[in-house]
């Protein structure tokens, strides 16, 4: 009976797998220059489909999950759009798009966003003239390129989160989100992410829950999450060695390739020498991937504090369990080892201790 039951449950699985699976075809025009195009899914390096262009045509055709998002290749000329049962037929050329609402109104979407690519690519180009010029001409060009990068990059995101919030009563969101979560704090993520939104159980938005369950991690009134790495002597340590011991700690995420932790280290050096007898106490967590490099970083920094590392660069233990997608990071946590506060850079983190210590 168990091994008919069994049996039963795996056919009924696999007859429920492939009812999902929706016939696509897609036919395109595009320059002359393209000769093939490639078809993914979003999130995949490895390529679903390709076909060989003839006269400026092409068309791709199979079976993929419903509304799966696809991503069209053209000599890195592209568009996304929605596996939905429906016809697509795109032309790159004068860039249209012919298909199902959803997929018109997707491709809506994206026509005001073209204009960043134009702009990155143009910072990019002027920048890779620059990048090794050492000269006080070439780095101060270098620096106003970075920061027209981070200009356009900011109105972009703001046009994506203007797209997510306006169509929270379709798929588009999973397109975008899926994009830019990364660049958002937990609160915009809460807001975007409601489980009653239609687009909420797509999988393209699998690592952005993953994202939002590790910032609550880290969220204030929060127990910290243990972790278990090695010392700069080789010796395997436990965050619980520190935290939850009766006194306040900083558990500070940092890298010694990362300028803007490099530039922080000072603000922290002062706050710890100032507040250490009082029982301050600092943990450093490390982004580094080289062992030399991370210790002659805390050398030359001055960090007294315990230092910890797995040595694995972004595929750090800590970046998952804490929702870090960016360095310099820091969660302070009270007596109990519950999280009080995050982030706390410059001004901020004396002006808590302060708060804490009175002085």
């Amino acid at each position: 009976m168990k091994k008919l039951l069994t049996t039963a449950l795996t056919v009924m699985a696999a007859i429920s797998m492939q009812a999902q699976e929706t016939a696509y075809k897609i036919t395109g025009t595009v320059p002359a220059s393209v000769s093939k195009v490639y078809l993914y899914v979003m999130g995949q390096r490895a390529a679903l489909d390709s076909a060989t262009v003839s006269n400026g045509k092409f068309e791709l055709s199979g079976k993929q999950n419903l509304n799966e998002i696809f991503m069209l290749d053209a000599n890195n000329e592209g568009m996304a759009f929605f596996n939905d049962g429906t016809p697509v037929d795109m032309n790159l050329v004068n860039y249209t798009m012919a298909g199902s609402d959803l997929n018109k109104k997707l491709f809506e979407c994206s026509l005001p966003l073209k204009k960043y690519d134009a702009a990155t690519s143009e910072i990019y180009a002027e920048y890779e003239k620059v990048a090794r010029d050492n000269s006080e001409a070439g780095k101060a060009k270098a620096k106003a390129l970075a920061e027209r990068f981070n200009v356009v990059r900011d109105s972009m995101l703001n046009d994506m989160l203007n797209i997510i919030k306006t169509n929270k009563d379709n798929l588009i969101p999973a397109v975008y989100l899926s994009q830019i979560y990364t660049a958002l704090d937990y609160n915009e993520l809460k807001d975007l992410l409601s489980p009653s939104a239609p687009y909420y159980n797509h999988p393209a938005l699998a690592r952005v829950k993953q994202q939002l369950a590790a910032f609550e991690k880290r969220m204030p009134g929060k127990m910290f999450t243990d972790l278990t790495m090695n010392d700069t002597e080789g010796k395997q340590r436990k965050l619980s060695e520190w935290c939850g011991k009766g006194n306040y700690v900083l558990v500070d995420f940092w890298a010694s390739w990362c300028g803007p932790c490099r530039q922080e280290m000072p603000n922290v050096v002062a706050n710890y020498e100032k507040y250490h007898a009082k029982g301050f106490e600092v943990v450093g967590v490390s982004f580094d991937n080289s062992a030399e490099a991370w210790k002659s970083a805390i050398k030359s920094i001055g960090m007294k504090w315990p230092n910890i590392s797995d040595l694995k660069g972004w595929k750090c233990a800590a970046a998952p369990l804490y929702g870090i997608n960016a360095i310099p990071a820091n969660v302070l946590l009270d007596g109990e080892g519950k999280i009080v506060a995050t982030d706390l850079r410059g001004e901020n983190l004396g002006e808590k201790l302060k708060e804490i210590y009175g002085f």
